[in-house]
Protein backbone atom coordinates (compact mmCIF):
# COMPACT_ATOMS: atom_id res chain seq x y z
CA UNK A 1 0.00 0.00 0.00
CA UNK A 2 1.34 3.66 -0.43
CA UNK A 3 -0.47 6.45 1.09
CA UNK A 4 -0.93 9.08 -1.75
CA UNK A 5 -3.37 11.08 0.01
CA UNK A 6 -2.80 13.24 2.87
CA UNK A 7 -6.79 13.09 3.97
CA UNK A 8 -7.39 11.66 7.56
CA UNK A 9 -10.52 12.88 8.06
CA UNK A 10 -14.24 11.97 7.17
CA UNK A 11 -17.42 14.05 7.84
CA UNK A 12 -18.47 15.78 9.73
CA UNK A 13 -21.73 14.05 8.83
CA UNK A 14 -24.88 15.67 9.72
CA UNK A 15 -27.40 12.95 11.06
CA UNK A 16 -30.77 13.09 9.46
CA UNK A 17 -32.60 9.81 10.62
CA UNK A 18 -32.00 8.09 7.71
CA UNK A 19 -28.40 7.68 7.27
CA UNK A 20 -26.31 4.75 8.75
CA UNK A 21 -23.57 3.98 6.04
CA UNK A 22 -20.78 6.57 6.19
CA UNK A 23 -17.85 6.32 3.45
CA UNK A 24 -14.80 7.22 4.28
CA UNK A 25 -11.44 7.69 1.43
CA UNK A 26 -8.15 7.26 3.47
CA UNK A 27 -6.24 4.15 3.57
CA UNK A 28 -6.44 2.15 6.72
CA UNK A 29 -4.68 -0.79 8.10
CA UNK A 30 -7.40 -2.84 9.90
CA UNK A 31 -10.87 -1.62 10.11
CA UNK A 32 -9.28 -1.02 14.23
CA UNK A 33 -7.61 1.43 12.56
CA UNK A 34 -10.45 3.88 12.08
CA UNK A 35 -11.75 6.47 15.26
CA UNK A 36 -15.26 7.89 15.20
CA UNK A 37 -16.45 10.64 17.41
CA UNK A 38 -20.25 11.25 17.69
CA UNK A 39 -21.09 15.31 18.58
CA UNK A 40 -24.12 15.77 20.01
CA UNK A 41 -24.91 19.73 18.13
CA UNK A 42 -27.19 20.83 21.43
CA UNK A 43 -24.94 19.90 24.34
CA UNK A 44 -21.76 19.94 22.17
CA UNK A 45 -20.79 17.00 24.23
CA UNK A 46 -18.42 14.45 21.65
CA UNK A 47 -18.22 10.73 22.60
CA UNK A 48 -15.82 8.30 20.94
CA UNK A 49 -17.71 5.33 19.68
CA UNK A 50 -16.72 1.75 19.78
CA UNK A 51 -16.20 -0.42 16.93
CA UNK A 52 -17.65 -3.83 17.13
CA UNK A 53 -20.59 -1.62 19.72
CA UNK A 54 -21.96 1.16 17.97
CA UNK A 55 -20.18 1.06 14.32
CA UNK A 56 -18.61 -2.19 11.97
CA UNK A 57 -16.21 -1.06 9.27
CA UNK A 58 -15.73 -2.83 5.75
CA UNK A 59 -13.09 -1.86 3.79
CA UNK A 60 -12.19 -1.49 0.47
CA UNK A 61 -9.95 -4.81 -0.64
CA UNK A 62 -7.17 -2.90 -2.69
CA UNK A 63 -6.29 0.41 -0.05
CA UNK A 64 -3.40 1.23 -2.63
CA UNK A 65 -5.98 1.74 -5.70
CA UNK A 66 -8.71 2.28 -3.64
CA UNK A 67 -8.25 3.57 -0.33
CA UNK A 68 -11.00 3.69 2.72
CA UNK A 69 -14.50 2.03 2.78
CA UNK A 70 -17.60 2.42 4.98
CA UNK A 71 -18.44 2.77 8.55
CA UNK A 72 -21.98 1.24 9.78
CA UNK A 73 -23.79 2.54 12.51
CA UNK A 74 -24.96 -0.77 14.34
CA UNK A 75 -28.03 1.12 15.92
CA UNK A 76 -29.57 2.41 12.99
CA UNK A 77 -29.92 6.17 11.17
CA UNK A 78 -28.10 9.36 12.43
CA UNK A 79 -30.31 11.11 14.28
CA UNK A 80 -30.71 15.12 13.55
CA UNK A 81 -29.18 16.90 16.54
CA UNK A 82 -25.81 14.77 15.99
CA UNK A 83 -22.95 14.60 13.57
CA UNK A 84 -20.72 11.44 13.02
CA UNK A 85 -16.66 12.42 11.87
CA UNK A 86 -14.43 9.74 11.14
CA UNK A 87 -10.18 9.56 11.38
CA UNK A 88 -7.66 7.12 12.60
CA UNK A 89 -6.23 6.22 15.15
CA UNK A 90 -3.34 4.26 14.65
CA UNK A 91 -1.36 2.73 17.67
CA UNK A 92 2.13 4.62 17.74
CA UNK A 93 3.95 1.23 18.17
CA UNK A 94 6.89 -0.29 15.30
CA UNK A 95 6.14 -3.86 15.31
CA UNK A 96 8.70 -4.07 12.36
CA UNK A 97 11.71 -6.45 12.66
CA UNK A 98 14.31 -6.43 10.45
CA UNK A 99 16.87 -8.97 11.67
CA UNK A 100 20.23 -9.55 10.28
CA UNK A 101 21.02 -11.62 7.66
CA UNK A 102 17.02 -12.13 7.31
CA UNK A 103 14.91 -11.85 4.48
CA UNK A 104 14.53 -7.75 3.22
CA UNK A 105 10.58 -7.79 1.55
CA UNK A 106 10.11 -4.66 -0.14
CA UNK A 107 6.45 -5.28 1.12
CA UNK A 108 7.54 -4.81 4.78
CA UNK A 109 9.52 -1.92 4.58
CA UNK A 110 6.83 -0.15 2.58
CA UNK A 111 4.23 -0.90 5.25
CA UNK A 112 6.33 0.61 8.36
CA UNK A 113 6.78 3.46 5.60
CA UNK A 114 3.06 3.64 5.41
CA UNK A 115 2.33 3.35 8.90
CA UNK A 116 5.25 6.22 9.59
CA UNK A 117 3.48 8.25 7.25
CA UNK A 118 -0.14 7.58 8.38
CA UNK A 119 1.06 8.22 12.09
CA UNK A 120 2.32 11.92 10.97
CA UNK A 121 -0.25 12.83 9.20
CA UNK A 122 -2.66 11.92 12.38
CA UNK A 123 -0.22 14.15 14.34
CA UNK A 124 -0.76 16.98 11.29
CA UNK A 125 -4.67 16.60 11.38
CA UNK A 126 -4.98 17.02 15.29
CA UNK A 127 -2.22 19.99 14.54
CA UNK A 128 -4.12 21.99 12.75
CA UNK A 129 -7.06 22.13 15.49
CA UNK A 130 -4.62 23.62 17.56
CA UNK A 131 -3.84 27.00 18.52
CA UNK A 132 -0.22 27.59 17.59
CA UNK A 133 2.10 30.33 18.01
CA UNK A 134 4.07 32.65 15.28
CA UNK A 135 7.94 30.74 15.14
CA UNK A 136 9.51 33.66 16.59
CA UNK A 137 7.58 34.01 19.81
CA UNK A 138 9.63 33.75 22.60
CA UNK A 139 10.02 31.00 25.01
CA UNK A 140 9.00 32.66 27.89
CA UNK A 141 5.59 34.12 26.44
CA UNK A 142 2.56 33.59 28.50
CA UNK A 143 -0.54 32.16 26.96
Amino acid sequence: MTISSTNRKAGPFIGNDSASVFPFAFSVFSAADVYAVQLNTVTSVESPLTLGVDYTVTLNADQSANPGGTLTLTAGPLATGLTLTLTTAVTPLQLTDLTNQGGFYPRVITRAFDKLTVLAQQILERLGRSLTLPLSTSADVST
